[in-house]
């Protein structure tokens, strides 16, 4: 009896502390790129960050479900079995980075078992956790903004050499513009269902901020992923009725915006040149073909670095993953930047079977609160991710990311009861 108090007593302190972090995630990220341009090191900041709050959340599973906690602790073992074997050769720097790849891709399933433990066992603290943090977030991403538009903070992108680029992006204090354009994906979902439709003039104001930051990220990923969530959460968050009752007006809104996106199709150069970033697709698209621009040449890369594992490894090394090193020793871009791809070269058909897991697990959650507008939108935000992935990574390889997404999955459901039964009015 009194083993159980004091195991009750440990899990509500580590709940309590958790919750008081969980909100900071993407602050932390900015001063850590902050310290990084204004001194050249980050002390470790957001790295210190992450592992305490991983270690905490641990620790809960552990007391609640321990047999989830041992399942990750294998996966994570058997996605360094095959790096390990080329780390007495290496720097000890390969070693860390193999075991930080390894726990980016797991941090998702640890975080959305420890955020449905919370969402059952403290739904009223869940709620707040979720708003706090998410319109918290949206702030950080606003000012963040506006610092790089003032000119602080880091470009999004470099310029390359030869190719006129008037604009080259803004990521203020952000390290990474794909994380970023990857999270903000996440973060607009998030306010764009907490704000239908009780609230549709802060709908539009959120999605006129949301598709702004996302085109001076210029990533493809940010301005078609925002796109979509802004025209399909609205239907996405109405009921079976609502769809009976508005065919005609849906099939008039459907035309609509086939118009519209055949006049973009039709004045894509302008906007492109209005971008400032013509020239560089042009330029690109002369050197890769259409690939080139689709992929952003990561299948040239990917090629690249599969021609070279096959070169100095044998199958059954390559099987069970090269790990980080073994590749920057021989090639300086040593990530193709494809998830599904990286994760293969670097952890072997183990680090693939996890990310094909971790996706199973979102996609099957947001599946099962589908009867709910707010778990049909985290449904395509899932489906918009493992596109994402495929395609751009910088999904299951960001140390961003894992956080916001295991939320919006475990915790946004919980808003639709009210949502729905408001959209009942609002319809």
């Amino acid at each position: 009896m009194l083993s159980a108090s004091i195991s009750l007593q440990r899990q509500q302190a580590t709940e309590k502390l958790l919750c008081w972090l969980m909100p900071w995630f993407l602050l932390i990220d900015c001063i850590n790129g902050a310290l990084l341009q204004l001194s050249g090191s980050s002390y470790g900041l957001s790295a210190a960050y992450k592992l305490t709050l991983l270690l905490l959340m641990a620790y809960s599973t552990w007391l609640r479900q321990p047999k989830y906690l041992l399942a990750l602790l294998l996966a994570l073992l058997l996605m360094l079995a095959g790096p390990a074997l080329h780390w007495p050769q290496l720097p000890l720097r390969w070693m860390l980075a193999d075991m930080q790849l390894a726990l980016k891709v797991l941090s998702p399933l640890l975080a959305l078992l420890y955020l449905v433990g919370l969402a059952q066992n403290s739904a009223p603290l869940a709620k707040r956790l979720l708003l706090h943090t998410v319109w918290l977030s949206a702030v950080v991403l606003l000012l963040n903004t506006l610092a790089g538009a003032a000119g602080l903070g880091f470009s999004a992108y470099q310029p390359l050499e030869g190719v006129a680029q008037t604009f080259l992006g803004i990521k203020g204090f952000f390290y990474s513009t794909n994380e970023l354009s990857a999270v903000l994906l996440v973060i607009s979902c998030a306010c764009l269902v907490l704000s239908w439709p009780q609230h549709k003039v802060n709908y539009v104001l959120i999605s006129c901020c949301a598709l702004l930051l996302a085109v001076l990220m210029l990533t493809k990923t940010g301005v078609f992923g925002v796109a979509l969530q802004v025209i399909f959460i609205p239907l996405l968050m109405q009921d079976a009725a609502f769809w009976q009752r508005q065919r005609r007006v849906l099939l008039i809104a459907a035309a609509l915006l086939l118009a519209v996106l055949m006049l973009l199709l039709l004045h894509g150069q302008y906007l492109l040149q209005l971008l400032g970033i013509y020239d560089k697709l042009n330029f690109v698209y002369q050197q890769r073909g259409l690939s080139g621009i689709l992929l952003s040449s990561r299948d040239y890369y990917a090629s690249r670095i599969w021609q070279t594992a096959a070169d100095n490894y044998p199958d059954w090394q390559r099987l069970a993953g090269l790990g980080q090193g073994a590749i920057a020793l021989q090639l300086k871009k040593y990530f193709a930047e494809l998830d599904w791809f990286d994760l293969l070269i670097f952890h072997g058909l183990a680090g693939l079977l996890s990310a094909a897991l971790v996706f199973a697990a979102f996609i099957r959650h947001s599946w099962q609160q589908r009867n709910y507008g707010a778990g049909r939108s985290v449904l395509l935000l899932n489906l918009l991710l493992v596109l994402v992935s495929s395609l751009a990574g910088h999904v299951l390889t960001s140390g961003m990311l894992w956080l916001p997404w295991a939320m919006c999955n475990a915790l946004l459901w919980q808003q639709a009861v009210g949502k729905e039964r408001a959209n009942e009015r609002y319809t």
